[in-house]
Formats: structure tokens, sequence, C-alpha cells
């Protein structure tokens, strides 16, 4: 039997054409009527069909299951897996959101080849996702091939989409990386109180020391599992648990990768040092500490950087901020000033924040006229505002502190510290009328 229904004096039979059902006392022309109307309908359903169609192709649609029927998923369809980490308080998550995953062919590509999932660090699973993967900063994407294995994981905002779609298109040749030696998709892990507390649920963090962490590593037989791996890379740790990695380094990389031993590299032995160093004005102690990272470090590529990276550094923590903002400005100088928005705002955060000297103050002022007229987004145009109200200039700092909260608002972004900034630019002006 058919299926139908009824709505006044049409039955919709489905599969089948429509006909108009005639009482008695109906002529043509009424049926033509009706048939008008109907065409109108259904050209509307049709608009309104294609509308939908195209919204949906024109972002990434992430998959709603479980992290187990995702990888089901992708298993069956012989498809790879895209993991977005993000939180609720990131703002670079929210910005990768509204410009990245809305770019049509960065969708199309995402949906037709991976199975794409976005997973909160802090709730829920996504605790054990973030300890898993050892994922502390955001946003972290993680690839992972149809078997589950992952491949990579990429931290951090890649502002330029064709460069991004040229990842996915790597990742999913299987052409940028091997998979991890260890077992991708073991959860059943015991973490210690102190890894637990560090990596946070809800977005509650709690510090541990050196002393527990050693305490609870002497216990441990096996300093090669994911867990005393995890302890000793993303925890403090005392000088034997740091010659135990530094030691053992080929071992360690063939488990977790080249770039985990380099983010430990950096993170928990030279920077600490160079951070020594600044405070300590101690030139000799910085010199030892790019001596290891030249040893050590794998990626040769990302090294120029980071000694660049730790000589402002070095120079912040002295306080010589004329060698601080001269060092900057030759960089900025030396690449397309589109590929270092971020490192521009992040000095001229500094100089807003520590820095008197009016002259280092205008250099950097000037950069970043320029950077918010690149990309002005609600960050970049607060930072502006700070410095323009620090120079003095209160009719143009009022000006881009009002758009930054609009910015801001749209994006829905807490303005409330560039609300405060607002205010005490009206006072000043007020207060010189």
């Amino acid at each position: 039997m058919s299926k139908t229904i009824t709505n006044q004096n049409f039955t919709l039979f489905k599969g089948e054409q429509i006909v108009p059902q005639l009482r008695s006392g109906q002529n043509t022309t009424f049926i033509r009527n009706k048939l008008s109307q109907m065409k109108i309908i259904f050209t509307l359903l049709t608009l309104l069909a294609s509308v939908f169609y195209c919204s949906a192709q024109g972002q990434v649609e992430f998959f709603q299951g479980t992290w187990e029927e995702a990888f089901t998923k992708a298993a069956k369809e012989e498809k790879h897996v895209f993991v977005d980490s993000f939180t609720d308080w990131c703002y670079w998550c929210k910005v990768m959101d509204n410009e990245t995953f809305t770019d049509p062919e960065i969708a199309a590509y995402l949906n037709a080849e991976f199975v794409p999932i976005k997973v909160d660090m802090e709730k829920g699973f996504g605790v054990k996702v973030a300890m898993k993967y050892r994922v502390k900063a955001f946003p972290s994407l993680l690839y992972f091939n149809p078997q589950g294995e992952l491949l990579e994981k990429q931290t951090g905002y890649e502002r330029e989409n064709p460069k991004f779609l040229d990842h996915l298109q790597e990742i999913r040749a299987d052409k940028r990386a091997q998979p991890y030696s260890f077992a991708s998709q073991d959860f059943n892990l015991e973490y210690p109180d102190f890894v637990e507390g560090v990596f946070g649920i809800d977005g509650k963090r709690t510090r541990t020391d050196a002393e527990t962490v050693d305490a609870w590593l002497e216990t441990e037989k096996d300093l090669f599992n994911e867990v005393a791996w995890t302890a000793m890379t993303q925890c403090p740790t005392g000088e034997k648990y740091q010659r135990q990695i530094m030691d053992n380094a080929d071992k360690y990389v063939s488990l977790y990768g080249a770039a985990e031993f380099d983010s430990y590299l950096v993170s928990r032995i030279v920077y600490p040092k160079i951070e020594m160093a600044g405070k300590d004005k101690d030139k000799v102690m910085y010199d030892e500490a790019i001596s290891l990272l030249n040893k050590y470090h794998i990626d040769e590529e990302e090294k120029a950087g980071l000694i660049e990276n730790f000589e402002m550094n070095y120079l912040k923590a002295t306080g010589d901020w004329v060698a601080y903002t001269m060092k900057a400005d030759a960089i900025l100088k030396s690449k397309p000033l589109e590929e270092q928005l971020g490192f521009a705002n992040s000095v001229a955060w500094t100089l807003y924040e520590k820095c008197e000297d009016p002259k280092c103050l205008k250099i950097i002022e000037a950069w970043m006229d320029k950077v918010v007229e690149l990309e002005p987004n609600y960050m970049y145009l607060d930072t502006y505002a700070a410095l323009l109200y620090k120079n003095g200039d209160l009719s143009k700092a009022k000006k881009y502190a009002e758009i930054a909260i609009e910015v801001g608002a749209k994006d829905e972004t807490d303005t409330a510290e560039t609300a405060s900034l607002l205010k005490k630019i009206e006072e000043s002006m007020e207060d010189g009328q």
C-alpha cells in the first residue's frame, strides 16, 4: 500500500506522480490554479534545499558520535581521522572555527577525505585524549591514518588556508609522517594524580614539583612506557630524569617522535637555562643553552627561529629594551610581515607592559599600525589601542579600543579588559580638556 500525505485537495503519493483529487463541480481552471500554486511551492522548496546544501558544503561537518564510533567509521570508509583539539577559552580555536573550517575548499576536502571530529580537551573523554597525546597547547590538531595510528600532532593556527589544505593533502597521501610507535588507541592507562592535575579537568589545573614526580618515577620499572614519558616531559623533574631522556634520546625519538623530543628539549632543558641566564644576566650560561640546542635539536628548519626567539627572551629577561626592540625590528624587516603578525603583537604587548622608552614604543607602534591593517582581529586591535594610549595618542587609542570591542563582540570574545582600557582613555581625555 502507498504511503500518503493528505493536504486539502491534494494527495501526495510517495514515489508517484502528484495527482489532484477532484471534488464534484471542480473545473479545469481550478485544477490549473492549484497546479500553478504547487509549482511555486516546489520551486521554493527546491531553492531552500539548495541553500541548505550550499551552506553544508561551506563548512566542516564534524562527526557527532563518540571517539570509538569515529574511528570505526574511518576504518570502514578507509579515511583518515582529523581531530580538532580545543578549549572554551582558546581564542585561536575560535578563529579557526570562523576562518579555516568555513573555507569551502578545506571543508569539502575534510568532509570527503577525513572523518573530522572536535574534542574539548578539558571535559569528559577529552581529558584522557589530552593526557594520551600530551596536548597542552591550543589549538592542536591530531592526524590519524585509517588504522587509528597517530601520524602527527600540529600545534597552532595556520592563517594561510591554502597551506593548511596542502598539509591535509600530504597527510591523506601518507607523505607527511610515519605512525608513532606507541599504541595509539590504548586509553587504559593509569596516570598518577599529579599528571591529571597538570592537564586539568574543566580548566582547573594544579601544579606539581620535581620532588613529587621524581619520587613516583623511582617506583617505575619501565621509564620508556607512555605514562612515564608523559610524567617526565609534562611535569618538572630533577636532573637524574633529564639525563635519562637526553642519554636515551634515540630510543625516545623512535617511540614518541622527533617533534615531542624537540618540544621537551626546548621547554624543559633549554628555555629554563635561558630564563636563568637572563635573570642573572649571565651570557656564558646563555651560550651554553644555545650550544645544547644546536647539539640535540632535530628539526634544523625550526632551529634558526628558536635561536632568534631565545635571544629575544634573553634580552627581555635582562630588561635591555633598546636591544630587544632593535632585534625585533630587524626580525620583522627580514621576512614578510604577513608571516609574523603574532610575533609583532607579542613584542608590542611586552613593550607596552614593560618599556618606558618612547623611541622603542614608537617603533613598535609603527609595526602594529601595519599589523591591524593586514589583520584587524580583536587581539591585535586591543594591543594597538593600548600602545596608542601609552604613547599619548588618546583620540586614536579611543577609536581602536572601540573597534576592538566591536570585533570582539562579534567573535564572542571577552572584551572586559578593552572596556577597562577604554574607560582609562576617556578619563584621560576628560582630564586633558
